[in-house]
């Protein structure tokens, strides 16, 4: 299968405007891209780089269009996505979606045709800015999508960009699902086959390795008492996304 990884990690923001609320993170140090890109349904996002991957942040800067477009928005009931404000997707980059798409094929996986897209407001007859291929609901607990990037070339290293606040890459992140091992085997028979599961004694907590990053599962309950934060049940079925981990040369300047 052609190499898959963790990409970028999309949140909403709800009715907060996008620039005020990328200005904290900038404030705090971090790599916040000028550019911001207008999706549909009336949606502007912006992005924090870290590293070779990034953050989006869903904001809508046009409710008309957003209501107008919101049954077939991109994900899917958009409307509780926003209102939510939380964690919903993962964006998994391929070099070449098509393969993707033919390998899991192959693997007896049902998926929908690969689709393309571009910016709104892009000129008519532009090419398109990325292709796209659904990827399997067995992977709970997040909207996941594999994407290509036509803009970028496979052959070409991205540079990594060391913040103020010195992040430069997400190590992995954490979930909190009531069934650990059961979406740790999904998510690694997808996207790392053959790979290692490595479980605690209690089944509480489980983590595996999808190159480079781990990614680790556990109950709500252990989540709380590890992180000392509260827990609250997401109103959609792709809320689990809990931390993000990030690799910082100073902790005290990333702190």
């Amino acid at each position: 299968m052609t190499t898959v990884k963790f990409d970028h990690f999309i949140t909403s923001i709800g009715d907060e405007q996008i620039d005020p609320y990328l200005e904290e993170y900038r404030e705090a140090g971090f790599q916040v891209e000028e550019r911001t890109v207008q999706h549909h349904p009336g949606l502007l996002n912006g992005f924090i780089h870290l590293g070779p991957e990034y953050l989006e942040f869903v904001s809508v800067e046009d409710e008309e269009l957003f209501e107008q477009g919101a049954d077939t928005a991109p994900f899917p009931d958009i409307r509780n996505l926003r209102a939510a404000q939380r964690p919903f997707a993962i964006g998994i980059v391929s070099d070449d979606v098509q393969v993707l798409h033919d390998t899991l094929i192959e693997r007896g996986y049902d998926v929908p045709e690969v689709t393309s897209g571009r910016p709104r407001g892009a000129e008519p007859g532009a090419q398109p800015v990325w292709s796209f291929q659904a990827l399997p609901p067995t992977l709970e607990g997040a909207l996941c999508f594999a994407l290509t990037y036509h803009s970028r070339s496979k052959d070409t290293p991205r540079k990594v960009r060391i913040a103020p606040n010195t992040t430069y890459a997400i190590s992995g992140v954490t979930f909190a699902s009531d069934t650990p091992e059961e979406r740790a085997k999904a998510w690694r028979d997808l996207l790392a086959p053959g790979g290692d599961i490595v479980l605690e004694v209690d089944s509480d907590i489980c983590e595996t390795f999808i190159p480079p990053h781990f990614a680790v599962w556990m109950k709500p309950e252990k989540f709380q008492d590890h992180y000392g934060l509260s827990w609250k049940t997401s109103p959609h079925p792709w809320g689990e996304l809990s931390v993000i981990h990030l690799l910082a040369q100073d902790l005290d300047r990333a702190s």
